[in-house]
């Protein structure tokens, strides 16, 4: 076999064959109100595997991208006892997904080995002939999102929330190259990124093939979706139904129990968790750049961009306080009360779609035009709309004020 030589040889697979997958209905463990979606799921999931293959079948080019192969190898990660494939693509969903197939298998009673429990392993030092074998015979997955949004998300979690490791290897070399007449500090710390020199970046970057970052390039070029047959594929926006179905599958077909008791509130509470913990252990490196107030209160907007904190919901602390006495958990125990707080969660999870739009006005259409061409394979694969309305049919009459990226 040469699929995984050069990743470039197709291997499809037929309906009737898929529907005997791992990734199927199991109604006993499904509860009530999964049951009324069972006919509906898995028409969805059948749907966006055969979009995919069939928009593979019509390539003229087979959606290589610019990948090597070790980039790819980077990507996937295998369960061996379960014969269990998953291939991340950063900026979806990729460390709750890592860290939920460790606790699924940690949990699983019948894994067992000479070396104990062998967890969701990265097989980047292994040839790709012993890895098409693994692959060939495992249940293979992937999650995928809008291709803008996941522009947007990247540029907020690595650029304009506190990110020192970001700023100062991308930060700065877009400062550098994009920025005219930048600041001695902004040279030196590269913590003033805006949306559209990212975005102006990430249209360099592409173009020249030069100093590219897997958190920002295309998803497809993550995993190669036409030379990997894909039994499964979830999407960011159905994230917490797509979760809710594998676990159950898991559970059903493993023997675990892993159960969420609140998905969206433990979600979001473990969201707020990591950016406490990134602040303070960032904090002695982003303090040679900013105030660690104003550090605080870009993670606090974060969690605002994201639809996790309302936008109401100010900043609760003093840049006294902050500097002085504020602890991780004092920054936690804020947002988990501003979150308890909430009486209508579809407006704070509404938040996301208006910090979308208010990123996007700021991106100049000859610009917009430009990424759109970078993302269309994305938008082709996975059957997403290139041309959303909400940021391409621009109203003259918005109000350009800002209100989720006033920070900078």
């Amino acid at each position: 076999m040469l699929f995984l030589v050069n990743l470039t040889d197709r291997m499809y697979i037929p309906y009737e064959k898929i529907k005997d997958n791992l990734f199927k209905l199991h109604p006993d463990v499904l509860t009530e109100s999964s049951l009324k979606y069972q006919s509906l799921v898995n028409e969805i999931y059948a749907e966006r595997v055969l979009h995919l293959r069939e928009t593979c079948r019509v390539s003229s080019d087979e959606f290589l991208g610019d990948s090597k192969d070790n980039d790819v190898k980077h990507n996937i990660h295998v369960e061996q006892n379960h014969n269990l494939v998953y291939c991340q693509i950063q900026k979806v969903g990729s460390t709750f997904l890592r860290k939920l197939l460790s606790k699924v298998f940690m949990s699983s009673n019948i894994q067992k080995s000479k070396r104990g429990f062998i967890r969701l392993t990265q097989h980047k030092d292994i040839g790709f002939a012993e890895l098409h074998s693994v692959i060939q015979k495992s249940d293979k997955f992937m999650f995928v999102r809008e291709p803008f949004s996941r522009v947007l998300s990247g540029y907020v979690d690595k650029l304009f929330c506190t990110n020192t490791l970001y700023w100062k290897i991308t930060g700065k070399y877009i400062v550098s190259q994009i920025r005219d007449d930048a600041s001695s500090a902004s040279l030196r710390c590269g913590h003033d990124v805006t949306f559209p020199e990212f975005v102006k970046y990430i249209i360099q970057s592409e173009n020249l093939s030069k100093h590219k970052d897997r958190h920002f390039t295309p998803m497809y070029e993550h995993c190669r979706p036409c030379q990997i047959p894909y039994d499964f594929i979830g999407k960011l926006e159905s994230f917490k139904e797509d979760v809710l179905f594998l676990i159950n599958v898991w559970n059903n077909a493993y023997g675990t129990n892993i159960t969420f008791n609140d998905f969206d509130t433990e979600t979001s509470e473990s969201r707020v968790l990591g950016q406490a913990s990134r602040i303070f252990g960032m904090r002695k490196q982003l303090e040679r750049c900013m105030s660690f107030y104003n550090a605080s209160v870009r993670s606090w907007r974060d969690l605002q961009i994201r639809g996790v904190l309302p936008i109401q919901e100010p900043y609760p602390f003093s840049p006294e306080f902050t500097r002085d006495h504020m602890t991780r958990m004092d920054f936690f125990e804020a947002a988990k009360q501003a979150i308890a707080s909430v009486s209508d969660i579809r407006a704070v999870k509404a938040q996301r779609n208006e910090a979308f739009i208010e990123a996007f006005s700021l991106i100049p259409m000859e610009d917009l035009y430009q990424l759109q061409n970078i993302l269309k394979p994305d938008c082709d694969l996975f059957n997403y709309d290139c041309k959303p309305p909400k940021i391409f049919a621009r109203n003259k009459n918005n109000d350009k004020r800002l209100k989720y990226f006033d920070l900078l």
